[in-house]
């Protein structure tokens, strides 16, 4: 029932914690995830740890795309999850996600822990922002279910995030307690949505998030009964229950490692994901199994489900990765890019373009991406056609061709003949990026957050 963490590179190390502590699983992160080479002898430590177990150590990353992405450089780098949602081909986004969860089985993972089914409210979310596909709950709600079928087609077991809903509180969960002020009723219509839809859908496991509402007891969601009762009850949902991160500052500020535990396995949580300190979590645990101040029948279900999730992906029979394949995320960046500009489909720079803006890398890539389309570099003298990328709303947003390689939001401030969403800017976007500004590749993309001043409908 409880799942740690690990960022070392040591195979004997990660064995011999898993085997110490017993623990149902473990996330990689950190130095763990910092080469294929590593990677691969830390996941096959781990398999090898469960012993006579008759089900899988649960093997986890956190690898949604975009800024939460821990495996970069061991794949294509897919854009932000709101690419999926502007992306208007669902069947599409369930065959991309399909292919970087076959990547990522391949690595010696068994659970992602993705997809994100938030909504997010916009400027006035401090951490998910392009983690969601958008603001439209139908559409979140889709994008969501299509990922979550994608991932399962892998074999990999998917973690739809954050239940209740982070997309609309104003608190970075990792730094404090949230607090969502709408009612459960007016979640109804909003955020619970896509978790309503990926409960019908089947979603095998579900992360609760650290957010407290009034209505369910004050304390965060991943520690209250009445979180996981209307999971539950109120959905009908019957896999596994995990809460976030037990590390983060929404639990630590308020509760010692021990007690945290305790709380979320009593609440109803099957998996308690990352203790702050697996040693003193579970001492409090068995502590408070024989003071029957926590049921051991609590556990016993909480035991059982996980068992049985872990052996509900061993059945699994993989996809494998699909051959030719390796420009899927270069393509999936073009393609799900929305593109505001009077020459749907045409070119929209010149031989000569003048790179702006961004950060260093993703103008590297950019301008790299067009000098092998035979484009030329241009200078101050002669600058061309002028392409800003835009990231911070406090930049002054001009060019030719602007475009946002975070948020879609800075757009609303920016003045451009044409206007591009990325929705992020690693190397395979800025690829996907020189497809669409060479006209090589149709945008298949509308907006899945509401902008004021774009001057033409998206292509």
């Amino acid at each position: 029932m409880i799942v740690g963490s690990y960022g070392g590179t040591s195979p004997t190390e990660l064995k011999a914690m898993i085997e110490k502590y017993g623990l149902g699983g473990v996330m990689l992160q950190g130095d763990a995830t910092s080469s294929t080479k590593v990677t691969q002898a830390l996941t096959a430590a781990a398999a090898e740890a469960g012993g006579e177990r008759d089900w899988p150590v649960m093997i986890a990353v956190d690898q949604e795309g975009g800024v939460v992405a821990r495996l970069r450089g061991m794949m294509p780098d897919l854009p932000g999850f709101m690419a999926a949602g502007a992306a208007t081909d669902k069947d599409y986004v369930r065959e991309v996600y399909a292919n970087q969860g076959a990547r990522t089985l391949g690595l010696g993972f068994n659970t992602n822990f993705a997809p994100d089914a938030d909504v997010t409210a916009g400027l006035s979310d401090p951490v998910i922002r392009t983690r969601s596909p958008g603001s439209d709950p139908l559409n979140v709600a889709a994008t969501a279910n299509a990922a979550l079928k994608g991932y399962t087609d892998a074999g990999l077991i998917t973690t739809v995030k954050h239940f209740p809903g982070h997309g609309a509180v104003e608190t970075d969960s990792h730094e404090g307690l949230p607090t969502q002020s709408a009612t459960v009723a007016e979640l109804e219509a909003r955020d619970l949505v896509p978790f309503a839809s990926a409960v019908d859908a089947g979603a095998p496991a579900i992360m609760v998030a650290h957010i407290a509402l009034a209505e369910w007891g004050g304390d965060a969601a991943s520690l209250s009964p009445d979180a996981y009762a209307y999971l539950r009850e109120g959905l009908g949902f019957t896999g596994v229950a995990m809460t976030d991160a037990l590390n983060m500052g929404a639990i630590v500020d308020h509760h010692e490692p021990g007690e945290a535990t305790v709380l979320a396995l009593k609440a109803g949580a099957d998996i308690a994901l990352m203790p702050a300190d697996t040693a003193k979590a579970m001492a409090a645990v068995a502590a408070a199994v024989k003071s029957g101040d926590l049921p051991r029948e609590r556990l016993d279900e909480a035991a059982a489900r996980s068992i049985l999730l872990m052996r509900w992906q061993a059945g699994l029979e993989p996809k494998p990765v699909p051959a030719d394949s390796d420009g899927f995320a270069q393509e999936f960046a073009a393609k799900s890019a929305t593109v505001v500009t009077p020459t749907c489909g045409e070119r929209l720079v010149s031989d000569t373009v003048t790179i702006a803006g961004g950060w260093d890398q993703a103008r590297a890539s950019l301008a790299a991406a067009l000098e092998e389309r035979g484009v030329t570099i241009g200078t101050a003298d002669h600058p061309g056609t002028r392409v800003r990328l835009a990231v911070n709303s406090s930049e002054d947003v001009k060019g030719d061709v602007v475009v946002a390689i975070s948020g879609p939001w800075i757009l609303d401030k920016s003045e451009a003949t044409s206007y591009i969403a990325t929705y992020g800017g690693s190397d395979d976007v800025m690829e996907g990026l020189a497809d669409i500004l060479m006209g090589d590749v149709k945008s298949e993309s509308a907006w899945p957050v509401p902008l004021k001043n774009m001057p033409y409908e998206p292509c």
